[in-house]
């Protein structure tokens, strides 16, 4: 099963606090968001929590636990009655996602086997300068 969010849906929780997702992933069980807040009125708020040397534009690691998807929401968002007849701002609920993160790919660099031939010949000839080496191989190039 997948993930129940996905990057760019928009989130609510019960304490009327709107978000977009930034970022979702697992750590161990738990899912964490990273989320761009905003108010009611379509300001971006970005991080209300105190930085800390953290990131200023979105709320890191957030954990998905009273999040629930919405619809995109219409700013400035309208005062509606919800359940119980409280009145407060709320978005259109949506189901799960159940989005499923790209696999990534992991960036390969080939070496011509003439250059690796010679690497291995330097390394067995007694070569122990791995930076010499490097530069060698590659050519000069940089990764």
């Amino acid at each position: 099963m997948g993930l129940p969010f996905k990057p760019r849906d928009w989130v609510q929780n019960s304490a009327d606090q709107l978000a977009q997702v930034l970022r979702v992933y697992e750590d161990g069980s738990d899912i964490l968001l990273d989320l761009v807040r905003y108010a009611p009125n379509g300001t971006k708020l970005g991080r209300v929590s105190p930085a800390m040397g953290g990131p200023r534009t979105f709320e890191p690691a957030c954990t998905a636990a009273g999040w629930q998807r919405i619809k995109a929401p219409q700013f400035p968002m309208k005062l509606t009655r919800g359940e119980k007849g409280i009145v407060r701002y709320w978005g259109e609920p949506l189901p799960p996602a159940d989005w499923t993160p790209p696999k990534r790919r992991a960036r390969v660099r080939a070496i011509s086997d003439d250059r690796f031939r010679q690497a291995i010949k330097k390394i067995a000839d007694g070569h122990n300068d791995a930076r010499q080496l490097a530069k060698d191989v590659l050519g000069g190039e940089r990764p």
